[in-house]
């Protein structure tokens, strides 16, 4: 099977995977993002030690839990804030030749992707009234959704028109005209949604904003994502999805968009 067919396969999958869990809600979605962030964060943490960082990865990898599954476990918050104190503790009483980045680089991890992925489940048990019957099912599925169109977009105007480079010290492929094409292709995403779904609950500010965010926004998600596997000489984040590389990889531009989003939306509607 060739290399495009390996990442259309992996990419059907996946949303399908996604947009199930996501049907259904609850438990069923929130353990999908936890362990969806905890293998992420797992991630991050192989590119840390590459770097010649020591993160504790255990301990990171179940409080960075508590931060994605705060919003459906209420004794998640207080546990965090244990879970965070006893990081540069546990370091005080292990043999370590770098402790201050060792416990910087795990309390890193906590925070980016595990905390920032919390909003994703922020999104989907909101039960604002503004967002109507199913809108946190149909919101959450735009959001997701218009990050992964805008990056197809801004993959595809960049093969097709792309000429000046956007940031070429950390991605050299990434072109100006490719960024243009995410944007157009976020805000066009969203619109659609709000024409044929979500109707009122967002006004065409709100689709202006978001599609924004989702559309421009998440690339600097991708871009610095980049910058960090460049910066220890790593190409991809891990293997095993084929076409894909890791699960950082496929989700380091919804861990930037989604929780500006989510605070967005919580500042101009309320979310909680």
């Amino acid at each position: 099977m060739s290399n495009l067919a390996q990442r259309i396969l992996t990419g059907v999958v996946g949303a399908a995977i996604v947009v199930g869990a996501l049907w259904v809600g609850g438990w069923v979605f929130a353990l999908l993002m936890a362990a969806v962030a905890a293998a992420a964060q797992f991630e991050l943490y192989g590119l840390l030690s590459a770097g010649e960082t020591k993160p504790l990865v255990a301990v990171g990898l179940l409080v960075g839990l508590l931060a994605t599954l705060w919003p459906v476990l209420p004794i998640a918050a207080p546990l965090l804030v244990v879970g965070v104190v006893l990081i540069p503790l546990t370091v005080l009483f292990l043999r370590r030749e770098s402790p201050l980045f060792d416990a910087a680089g795990t309390v890193f991890g906590v925070v980016y992707p595990a905390a920032l992925a919390s909003s994703i489940l922020v999104l989907r048990t909101s039960t604002a009234d503004w967002m109507g019957d199913d809108g946190a099912f149909w919101l959450t599925l735009t959001v997701l959704f218009g990050v992964s169109a805008a990056d197809t977009l801004a993959y595809t105007a960049g093969r097709l028109v792309g000429s000046r480079p956007l940031f070429e010290r950390v991605s050299p492929k990434k072109t100006w005209e490719g960024s243009v094409g995410g944007l157009i292709g976020g805000v066009l995403f969203v619109a659609l949604f709000k024409v044929f779904v979500l109707e009122d609950a967002l006004s065409w500010l709100d689709v202006a904003v978001v599609g924004a965010i989702v559309g421009a926004v998440s690339q600097l998600g991708d871009l610095a994502e980049s910058h960090f596997k460049r910066s220890v000489k790593i190409k991809d984040s891990a293997t095993w999805l084929p076409g894909h590389g890791g699960l950082l990889d496929r989700i380091d531009a919804m861990v930037i968009a989604v929780p500006l989003v989510a605070v967005y939306l919580e500042v101009t509607k309320g979310l909680l």
